[in-house]
């Protein structure tokens, strides 16, 4: 269970911030469920999930995670999308962040960027939302970690993302 103070990684959601545990009072199924009241720090919007949800939520990265995560994604296995069809293409990159997890995200914002690069023309709105989606997930989830500005995490990224293509 998260406390009171504590980040979490809500979904697709990314960060949030636990601000208070308890019962809330729209409540309108069992009353003595209690609920975490997560604050996105992507907008400031509120949310409230049941504290046994099913719904993924995990604890961010620490910050010896996040330099591993930083070193290590060079070396990361591209996975492009099997077809060039639009909607598989999403497909293909919505299943790779179902996980949910940091590595996913670098993985996804990895293999978006690689075959960004390797296609002629632009990429298409649905992957671009997803790459602007992911990316900005993974930067807040290492800013926090490495106590960074998320500007400065980004510029981390792009930095280690610039190291594979070297590679």
């Amino acid at each position: 269970m998260f406390q009171q103070g504590e980040y979490v990684v809500y979904s697709d959601t990314g960060l949030c911030l636990v601000e208070q545990i308890g019962v809330p009072d729209f409540s309108v199924s069992d009353r003595n469920v209690p609920y975490y009241f997560l604050r996105s720090t992507e907008d400031g919007s509120r949310i409230y999930v049941p504290v046994d949800t099913r719904i993924p939520m995990r604890a961010p990265m620490t910050s010896a995670e996040a330099e591993q995560l930083l070193s290590s994604l060079p070396d990361l296995p591209v996975s492009p999308p099997g077809s060039r069809d639009r909607k598989a293409v999403v497909q293909h990159y919505q299943a790779m962040l179902r996980p949910h997890t940091s590595q996913a995200l670098a993985q996804t914002v990895k293999s978006i960027h690689c075959c960004r690069r390797s296609m002629p023309g632009r990429m298409g709105s649905a992957e671009e939302t997803l790459l602007k989606r992911a990316e900005h997930q993974l930067c807040s989830e290492l800013a926090c970690a490495l106590h960074l500005s998320e500007a400065d995490a980004s510029a981390r990224l792009t930095a280690a993302l610039s190291q594979s293509r070297e590679n």
